[in-house]
């Protein structure tokens, strides 16, 4: 292929590239659209040798390909492989990884992410608008304003785009106008987190909060950290008292847990949960090692709550997935399986980066999704599938991209 065609298609790559970042948060045919378009692109643009040399030294894409490769094989002793063909499917959207690795643009960089940002406080100017009553927008209402996917999924979202916002803030090296600029976009994210009912994102978002500002300011600074810690319990403690929808969806949820345990009472959100992880923890005896398969976890699901605790199918007996990622995971494929989930996270805080930005925001995003899989498996779910990969390729491509073309402009 002549060097100038290469050059075009990678270029056009690089311009989707920003347009699945910006897509995320706001619309998901386009990120339907956009990322198989990416991936199509990156095999057209050729240089595969080159490529494949560059990712057998980056274990992140190292550790989704062998999580990918032992998820096909679990189907080997499942006994529905056709429906975890269809499930094993969607990690396809995890390939994003390498391929923003090897073939990210130093220019499209930067301006994916802000792309993203863009996107997230869209998004949340639309939620604000519905939660005040001025707009209706499809299934959202005051009560639930996420208007562009699932109160969960957009949990996280907003969880990862608040991450990277403290990232920079605390990271400093910027004009006071433009920590101010930043300043005011984490209030206005963290009003859309709050305002919202997910409480993965929320919670997720509040703990790795203070790792972020330990891992940046650390002992380099410790008064400034300490001051900033205890900043940050004050605001938490502020919008408790401040923010009526996170105040009534942090007390009904420890009130749920009281109840589930002290009376056995499962027909709430969290006692659903709860009930759930018990039969979990039943199949998990059955087949520790390998699990269930792909595919196959539900059906041996509703086996054990038929037999072993029928007390529980009114209350969880329509459940189509567990509503915990590690539980979903070890369920299916084992202890093996969940090693390999947990490789990725690992190899993603590892690297190495070239940029402290980058190893910053490859933690937050490990810890987002480490506390976020608590609340149910997002790497069964498109849009945080496809986040996730997409700031895990972001943070990858300094130093190992093959397109890269110098300094950040």
């Amino acid at each position: 292929m002549h060097a100038h065609t290469r050059d075009r298609i990678n270029l056009y790559l690089n311009v989707l590239v920003v347009v699945l970042a910006f897509s995320i948060p706001l619309y998901r045919k386009w990120v339907s659209i956009a990322a198989p378009l990416v991936m199509l692109l990156w095999f057209v643009e050729g240089r595969l040798p080159d490529k494949l040399a560059v990712l057998k030294r980056h274990w992140l894409s190292l550790a989704v390909c062998v999580f990918i490769a032992f998820s096909l094989f679990s189907l080997l002793w499942s006994s529905d492989p056709v429906a975890g063909l269809r499930y094993v499917f969607k990690y396809y959207y995890l390939l994003l990884i390498p391929i923003l690795a090897t073939s990210l643009r130093s220019r499209f960089r930067d301006r994916a992410e802000n792309a993203f940002l863009t996107g997230a406080a869209l998004s949340v100017a639309v939620s604000f608008a519905i939660f005040a009553g001025l707009v209706r927008f499809r299934d959202a209402f005051p009560g639930n304003p996420s208007a562009t996917m699932s109160h969960m999924d957009y949990s996280m979202v907003l969880a990862v785009a608040a991450s990277i916002v403290l990232c920079r803030i605390l990271e400093g090296a910027h004009s006071s106008r433009r920590i101010v600029l930043q300043i005011s976009l984490l209030v206005f994210l963290m009003g859309g987190l709050l305002i919202n009912i997910g409480r993965s994102g929320q919670l997720a978002f509040f703990l790795t909060a203070p790792v972020m500002v330990w891992v940046i300011l650390g002992a380099r600074i410790p008064r400034l950290t300490m001051s900033v810690l205890a900043g940050s319990v004050v605001v938490l403690a502020l919008s408790y008292a401040v923010i009526q929808p996170f105040h009534k969806r942090v007390d009904s949820g420890i009130g749920e847990i009281r109840t589930a345990i002290a009376t056995g009472r499962y027909d709430s959100n969290q006692g659903k949960r709860i009930a759930g992880f018990l039969v979990a923890a039943e199949m998990v005896k059955e087949r520790p090692l390998l699990g269930t398969g792909a595919g196959d976890n539900m059906s041996r699901f509703q086996e054990v709550l038929d037999d072993r605790l029928p007390d529980l199918k009114p209350y969880i007996g329509w459940f189509p997935h567990l509503h915990n990622q590690y539980l979903q995971s070890i369920t299916e494929t084992g202890i093996v399986g969940l090693s390999l989930l947990l490789f990725i996270l690992i190899a993603l805080v590892a690297g190495p980066y070239v940029e402290p930005h980058d190893r910053h925001l490859a933690i937050s995003l490990a810890i987002v999704y480490l506390v976020g899989f608590l609340g149910d498996p997002y790497f069964r779910k498109q849009l945080p599938l496809v986040l996730f990969a997409a700031i895990g390729g972001l943070v990858s491509a300094r130093g190992r991209s093959l397109a890269w073309d110098g300094p950040e402009e």
